[in-house]
């Protein structure tokens, strides 16, 4: 089969407003922006990917992005896809996963990705993974914890979500604390916590938190340190039965400790984040050798982004919840989003991404 030759792209730039505002202890966001890239080959066929930056989580910044994914996108003109692919590759730092721009790459590999797949006539997954799964858990996003937690969380386990996601570090501590024990009180057995510091705290507030949380449902506990340094970190997950995961700190920890030393039982990979798919489920695999954790998840992308998350989440293949229960949080979005019922996301079988643009049923 011949390689096809890119021929010309589109940049469609897009700005979604939340339906209500999205709060972590690193700030609060009520719109989500980004740009949308098509790649055209010479066959007609489409390959879509989204550049969507959020500097929070540890992207370039916005006209960064922008400027870089012009640049990157008109240098494809006249290469084929295998050439593009490789061309990215050959600029990838494997050692730390770091990527000078990775929204503006992840956009420009997604789009890459999903014209060979489709061209092969197989999902994106099995371009990641032969053996990539057509289904997998996924946790439902429930947003900072306040009067109304106790609500969504009680309609998310109706919904059929078993690992429910809370902010942690956005209010007054001892107000959460009181929340969080009165919400845990009245779940039923089966439902777990997951829960996302986002750095808010020092060693001192993590270790009293530590201690409310013992005896806890809790799945998981993410970014409890503002200051992530290894040995610290990994005095915290000895002290406590579940495990601790590495989000925004991820990279920082793979360049002090590399992917066997990791001082956290967990890693939350972001596309986004790390550069693209290939980067993603190659570095989940490195992770998972050394029996670290690993899940995927979304960084409120739009539904394309979602796409592709979904797509790897399915690439690696594990039995933990991953997050992809962000389209909700649009009040509109660039088409539909993955399927996701009692707590599953349920991929389709035709080739490529996934995405088809269009209306959203808000997934």
């Amino acid at each position: 089969m011949t390689d096809p030759v890119i021929r010309d792209f589109r940049i469609e730039p897009y700005s979604l407003a939340l339906s209500q505002v999205w709060r972590s202890a690193r700030g609060r966001i009520r719109r989500r922006e980004g740009e949308i890239l098509r790649l055209e080959d010479e066959s007609g066929g489409i390959g879509v990917g989204e550049c969507a930056p959020l500097t929070a989580a540890g992207t370039e910044d916005p006209d960064a992005a922008r400027i870089c994914l012009r640049e990157r996108a008109t240098t494809l003109l006249g290469q084929g896809v295998e050439a593009g692919l490789a061309e990215k590759r050959s600029g990838d730092d494997e050692s730390t996963f770091r990527q000078t721009h990775p929204a503006a790459q992840c956009a420009i590999e997604t789009a890459l990705l999903d014209l060979k797949a489709s061209r092969a006539g197989v999902p994106l997954r099995r371009l990641l993974a032969s053996d990539a799964a057509d289904e997998f858990a996924v946790n439902a996003s429930l947003g900072a914890l306040d009067a109304s937690i106790r609500e969504r969380a009680l309609a998310a386990f109706s919904a059929g979500f078993q690992v429910l996601k809370i902010k942690l570090g956005t209010g007054d501590t001892a107000t959460e604390q009181a929340l969080l024990l009165e919400l845990a009180a009245g779940l039923p057995a089966s439902c777990r916590l997951r829960l996302d510091a986002n750095g808010a705290w020092d060693e001192e507030h993590a270790r009293a938190w530590l201690a409310v949380l013992r005896g806890l449902p809790v799945e998981c506990l993410e970014e409890p340190l503002r200051e992530a340094a290894p040995e610290r970190l990994r005095a915290l997950q000895s002290a406590c039965e579940f495990p601790l995961a590495a989000d925004e700190s991820l990279q920082s920890l793979l360049v002090w400790s590399g992917p066997d030393r990791l001082p956290v039982r967990r890693a939350v990979l972001k596309p986004t984040v790390l550069g693209g798919a290939q980067r993603t489920v190659q570095l989940a695999k490195k992770l998972m050798q050394h029996g670290i954790e690993c899940v995927v998840t979304t960084a409120v992308e739009a539904a394309p982004g979602r796409w592709l998350v979904a797509q790897c989440a399915a690439a690696l293949g594990n039995e933990l919840a991953h997050g992809l229960d962000t389209g909700s949080w649009l009040d509109s979005d660039l088409g539909p989003g993955p399927s996701m019922l009692a707590g599953r996301c349920r991929l389709p079988q035709s080739p490529g991404l996934g995405f088809q643009p269009g209306e959203s049923p808000h997934q």
